[in-house]
């Protein structure tokens, strides 16, 4: 969209039409995919308050001082960013956990530690690509704060896989690595920052070409060298860690295959085991991970749902040194794939469509009012209607019941597959109400 002349705030020219398909990389969500995604969501954070996490609401917008201190270069290019009425340059957050780790440094301070929060909400991004050509995704996340080592880690871990089933997935796999076993690689080869940087981004991207292209380049052993080309494939059970040990020479990611072991017990112990992959060459695209890291799949996706892992140095950069570990699941992917499983959802069924001539208006909406304190979706009409026009009407909202109102006395009750009757309001509302027909 160009600017219009003479600034944003003039007034509209009424001969441009205006763009009504949105913005492009956002999307408007029409009623059934809002509902997915809205049961969804309420399923993840009932599954998270049922391990005791709290929920907490941080905003949209964040100060750029802020994500200054929690972001990489990379992930800051990446926002939207501009200047409130203050002068101040502010941006809309494209993940959480940075506005989670401030306000645990801030308004929380005085919290007693381990705490478990959950949040969700919408995250943004300047780059199509890194939300599956969209620019915005819905995002809900866990963070355990203030707990180390590998009981917190597995909790995490088993806490993603419930809140997976949850949301109605009951094939899936959960793929854990941990960050300091390739750290512990790099800081053993000998190579300049930049090459390192670059050898990182192709394994991010999993672009072999282009890591094989770079390696060539360097002065490294071929032992090395071999290494970081196999490094990608380094995943499997536990059998993988012992062969790992034996390519590895350095304490970091010997420290990180043992940690790795004792995780896998646990989940083991948690009773998903069984859904596990050991993957060594998982390498994530935020900075801050620095321990185990686990990504979440779902039958024949190939992107992940869930994303995670421990980020134990983030909280000390907002003056509050405390371990940590979380995760994150994208809703549009889960409702993505809820969508395409053999028996789709469907959006909730009206119970009871109201319709109404003019003596019975008042009828209708205290016989709406009644069916809603029992928990039914009820529709009052908006127009009188003759018996033949009330029937139209009912099929194309598709309401379970059709009730017309015609009197304060009477009113005609007609349910699929049955015939019409007249009974009085009261009979008709203890009928729906108690799932007689």
């Amino acid at each position: 969209m160009r600017p219009r002349p003479g600034g944003f705030f003039t007034p509209a020219n009424p001969s441009v039409t205006p763009q009504l398909g949105g913005v492009p990389g956002f999307r408007d969500l029409l009623p059934l995919e809002a509902e997915i995604l809205r049961e969804a969501q309420e399923s993840l954070l009932a599954e998270m308050r049922r391990w005791g996490y709290r929920h907490v609401i941080t905003p949209l917008v964040e100060n750029m001082d802020v994500l200054d201190v929690g972001l990489g270069l990379e992930q800051r290019r990446r926002l939207f960013k501009f200047s409130d009425a203050r002068g101040d340059v502010v941006a809309l957050v494209g993940e959480r956990t940075v506005p989670v780790a401030r306000l645990v440094a801030g308004k929380l301070r005085s919290a007693a530690l381990p705490l478990r929060l959950c949040y969700s909400g919408p995250v943004l991004s300047t780059d199509e690509g890194r939300f599956q050509q969209r620019r915005e995704t819905y995002q809900v996340g866990a963070e355990l704060i203030g707990a180390s080592g590998p009981v917190a880690d597995a909790e995490v871990i088993a806490l993603a896989a419930r809140c997976m089933e949850a949301t109605g997935i009951r094939r899936y796999q959960i793929d854990v690595g941990h960050a300091e076993f390739f750290h512990g690689i790099m800081d053993a080869v000998k190579l300049p920052d930049g090459v390192k940087a670059a050898v990182r981004a192709a394994l991010v991207a999993r672009d072999f070409v282009a890591l094989e292209s770079l390696l060539e380049g360097t002065p490294l052993k071929s032992a090395e060298h071999e290494l970081l080309l196999r490094f990608p494939a380094l995943r499997g059970g536990p059998e993988i860690l012992e062969a790992a040990g034996g390519l590895v020479r350095n304490r970091r990611s010997e420290a990180a295959l043992t940690e790795l072991a004792h995780v896998r017990e646990l989940l083991v112990a948690h009773g998903i085991g069984d859904v596990v992959v050991l993957d060594l060459g998982a390498i994530r695209d935020f900075d801050y991970y620095t321990g185990v890291i686990f990504e979440g799949y779902g039958p024949d996706f190939g992107r992940p749902i869930a994303q995670g892992g421990r980020y134990d140095a983030l909280l000390a950069r907002f003056g509050r040194p405390a371990p940590a570990t979380g995760f994150m699941i994208q809703l549009d992917l889960v409702s993505e794939m809820l969508t395409r499983a053999p028996r789709p959802p469907a959006l909730p069924r009206i119970d009871a469509a109201l319709a109404w001539s003019d003596p019975g208006l008042n009828t209708a909406l205290r016989l709406g009012s009644t069916l809603r304190l029992f928990g039914m979706r009820a529709v009052v009409d908006t127009q009188p209607r003759s018996p033949a026009e009330a029937k139209a009407w009912w099929r194309a909202i598709g309401a379970a019941n059709l009730v017309h109102c015609r009197s304060d006395a009477t009113v005609s009750w007609t349910s699929e597959g049955q015939r019409s009757r007249s009974l009085p309001p009261e009979q008709v509302a203890g009928r729906l109400a108690g799932g007689v027909t």
